[in-house]
């Protein structure tokens, strides 16, 4: 079996990030079936204890969640590990092209943004990471309460390094002008407020799950932060790359872009979630079922109109063609994995907030599994793009000439 190897002809971009993203959002995609089919009643989600019931049989589960949940673990295990080995390789590749020529122009070009993709992946890393822990750590959700800080400790990091790297990249524009409007005829400058969204749902899970209400609280207050944060910039973003695009088309190259408001849209809907809960448990404030709704099913609505406009355009533009089973290799096509995986989770919280909870669907009914068969359809074709992504981009096979004798 070949390592992971680029092609030396495509020089190292910072977009090689969205492949360990992507691994690392499928993975928790897979842990969706565990949040909502297995019975967890004594947490806020799935933990070891929960798991080896549910595994060994030893819980009442309804016909086929069984296998569904076993499936699951191995699918998120085997996308954990793959996150993490692009994740290393990524970090090598990373230090290995710093004292390029081509580094330092990009870091002063407008794909300077795309350095963000890094405290980005890194926050997933947190994620997976947290959900790896209470699945498999016997205990670990014990002393869970230690642990909280810890993970503001580490999103309070990455959220400054991430504020820092955003204001060099603003202020560059601010102070010495050049800003192109041809040059930003798409809507890559999202990656920015894709990681400010990553960071304030992040923060937002101990906000939503901490029994200590100063621990919640201040979770609370960053979340909301990066939740402004990210709302500004996606504003100012869309306004001008909508205005570029318009004006002289969509940059080819930068197609992905335009699904980047999936992902960013299923981030903010789930941090939204988590604050109800936390505001609930700790303020009293109850949650309203028809809020959650109509929230909920905007949010999800919007995102599949999101994925029809970009899924059009792809086909004018024949990049899905020339990307995935084309001559096109291209890191920047590692995009097309987050909208996937975002779909499929935000349309899990969609599914089981709005419509089962609610009482609308019975719970592992024939509705109910119709419903998961086409979220696992969107998910497997996103499985798929990944591994031929990976394969054609990242398992490069060196040329052997046979030298004559």
């Amino acid at each position: 079996m070949r390592p992971i190897r680029r092609d030396p002809a495509q020089p190292w971009h910072p977009a090689f990030w969205l492949a360990s993203l992507g691994a690392g959002g499928l993975s928790i995609s897979f842990f969706m079936y565990l949040m909502w089919m297995v019975p967890h009643p004594d947490h806020p989600m799935p933990v070891w204890s929960d798991l080896v019931l549910a595994v060994q049989g030893e819980l009442p589960l309804a016909p086929g969640v069984h296998f569904v949940a076993v499936s699951a673990t191995l699918f998120m295990v085997f996308l954990a590990l793959l996150h993490l080995v692009l994740l290393v390789w990524n970090f090598r590749e990373h230090q290995r092209a710093k004292p390029t020529e081509a580094y330092v122009k990009l870091k002063n070009s407008p794909a300077e943004i795309q350095f963000m993709a890094q405290p980005l992946t890194l926050a997933m890393t947190v994620n997976v990471c947290f959900a790896c822990g209470a699945l498999f750590v016997p205990g670990l959700w014990s002393v869970v309460e230690y642990l909280f800080p810890l993970a503001l400790l580490a999103f309070g990091m990455l959220g400054v390094w991430s504020l820092r790297m955003y204001g060099r990249y603003l202020a560059r524009y601010l102070v010495q002008g050049g800003f192109k409007p041809q040059e930003h005829n798409h809507l890559s400058g999202l990656m920015a407020v894709f990681t400010f969204s990553m960071l304030s749902v992040g923060f937002a899970a101990p906000a939503a799950m901490s029994h200590i209400k100063a621990v919640s609280a201040i979770a609370g207050t960053f979340s909301i932060l990066f939740m402004v944060i990210a709302i500004i910039v996606a504003f100012l973003v869309l306004v001008s790359g909508a205005q570029a695009m318009m004006q002289f088309g969509l940059q080819s190259q930068a197609t992905p872009s335009i699904w980047m408001m999936v992902p960013i849209l299923t981030l903010l809907g789930i941090e939204w979630v988590r604050m109800q809960h936390g505001l609930a448990h700790h303020f009293q404030t109850p949650i309203l079922s028809g809020v959650l709704f109509t929230t909920i099913t905007a949010i999800f609505m919007l995102q599949l109109l999101i994925l029809a406009i970009g899924y059009r355009v792809m086909i004018l533009n024949g990049y899905l063609r020339a990307h995935l089973v084309g001559d096109q290799h291209s890191p920047v096509s590692f995009g097309l994995i987050c909208p996937g995986v975002a779909i499929v989770v935000m349309g899990m919280f969609w599914w089981h907030l709005a419509w089962v909870n609610t009482g609308i669907v019975d719970p592992f009914g024939a509705v109910y599994w119709l419903g998961i068969l086409v979220l696992a359809l969107a998910q497997t074709a996103t499985v798929l793009a990944l591994l031929r992504l990976t394969s054609r981009l990242l398992r490069h096979k060196p040329a052997v000439i046979a030298s004559a004798q």
